[in-house]
């Protein structure tokens, strides 16, 4: 599908009510290119959060459109400044550098994730992409200065319930930092281990949710898995972490490659990988991957334990290559009815399709899952004050 087809799939990247509009597109090249046109013309129909780009959308883009290029020999304060003109916030002067932690509260693959404050009182999480180390004691790279624009601008562009809001990025030190709300909850990944009993079958109607919208969107999520779920304040799961997102059509953030043309941090998940990632026969994340990843979260929670617990990331590959399913659990924990048990492991099974065309979509496993929970009987929910259970009836 070319550029000449994307008006509709062009009017859900477009930020801002500016006379200019401008939204970041891939080149073959790897260098981001940044198109900019005149205003929508008023009156068009828009599309709905979960609607589906068809092959007959208008024309958007022509041939006189002027292309503003970021390339990964840009400073990282011209990257900056390519940002803020896509619509992203700069909060710099909003962060209270005197209440950010000396040391990370996590780290790992995709970097640190540092505990803050705004000088408003509201506390932050601040993610510094792929360094590791006490605070400020970094030496970003042209690397990180491309992955941070890339992540920071996938998130930019969602407004759903189910996934946490971006506030912005701080410019410190010739690091882009994201920033976004403190979730004193921690992850879905840490509350199902704590052993609370909750309606898990809410979460998993939330998690599918949240992914029908950003497919709806455009935009793969590329690493779904419960560590990159949190629980809101209010009890709701929300996605996070959009360092391995990609774009549907021609909505792509493409970077110069190097090792790997998937993200370092995700090179790590391979209990929730699909197999052709694993494999090497996609080198790029998919609708399909997402949704095979998601039926492995849907089992983590059904379960409190990660896909394949126990087993190393060797044995979970031979698995993954030879087809051999996680272990059925019983389900006793979030249904009792025998067959609808039954409907929850089928649909598991079709995510896990070895052939990426014969899995659902999101929209299907939430309408799915939506059925289940109306056929089975009362499900427990969450308290987040105690370990106290509140029966609701479904």
């Amino acid at each position: 599908m070319g550029l000449a087809t994307c008006y509709n799939k062009l009017r859900q990247a477009v930020i801002g009510d500016t006379a200019e509009r401008r939204v970041i597109v891939g080149t073959q090249d790897g260098i981001l290119s940044l198109y900019s046109w005149p205003p929508l013309t008023p009156g068009l129909p828009s599309l709905s959060p979960t609607a589906h780009f068809t092959d007959s959308t208008p024309d958007l883009l022509s041939s006189s459109s002027q292309a503003k290029l970021i390339s990964s020999k840009m400073s990282p304060r011209q990257i900056a400044a390519m940002l803020i003109q896509t619509g992203i916030k700069d909060i710099t002067s909003e962060l209270d550098f005197k209440r950010c932690s000396y040391r990370s509260f996590a780290h790992g693959g995709f970097g640190s994730v540092y505990h803050g404050a705004l000088r408003d009182g509201q506390l932050v999480a601040i993610k510094c992409i792929e360094m590791i180390g006490q605070w400020g004691a970094w030496s970003p790279s042209d690397k990180h200065w491309k992955h941070a624009a890339h992540e920071i601008y996938a998130w930019s562009k969602c407004d759903h319930p189910g996934v946490m809001k971006a506030i912005g990025f701080v410019f410190y030190k010739d690091a882009i930092l994201l920033v976004s709300p403190w979730a004193q909850n921690g992850s879905l990944a840490r509350y199902l281990g704590n052993g609370l009993v909750c309606d898990k079958l809410r979460f998993c109607i939330e998690v599918a949710s949240s992914l029908e919208y950003l497919h709806g969107i455009g935009i793969v999520h590329g690493d779904v898995k419960a560590e990159n779920v949190i629980i809101s304040d209010s009890g709701s799961t929300q996605l996070v972490d959009f360092g391995s997102a990609t774009f549907i059509h021609s909505f792509t953030l493409r970077f110069t490659r190097t090792s790997s043309s998937l993200p370092f941090s995700a090179q790590f998940t391979k209990k929730t990988k699909a197999p052709e990632i694993l494999d090497g026969t996609n080198d790029k994340y998919t609708v399909e991957t997402d949704i095979y990843a998601l039926g492995m979260t849907i089992l983590q929670i059904a379960t409190g334990e990660p896909p394949y617990a126990g087993k190393s990331d060797l044995a979970v590959l031979s698995h993954v290559f030879r087809n051999i399913l996680p272990h059925r659990p019983d389900f006793d924990d979030i249904i009792s009815d025998q067959p609808e048990k039954d409907k929850l492991w089928n649909l598991l099974i079709r995510c896990w399709e070895q052939d990426p065309k014969l899995r659902p979509t999101a929209t299907e496993v939430k309408d799915a899952l939506i059925e289940i929970k109306e056929m089975s009987i009362a499900q427990p929910e969450c308290s987040l004050n105690s370990n106290r259970v509140i029966g609701r009836r479904a």
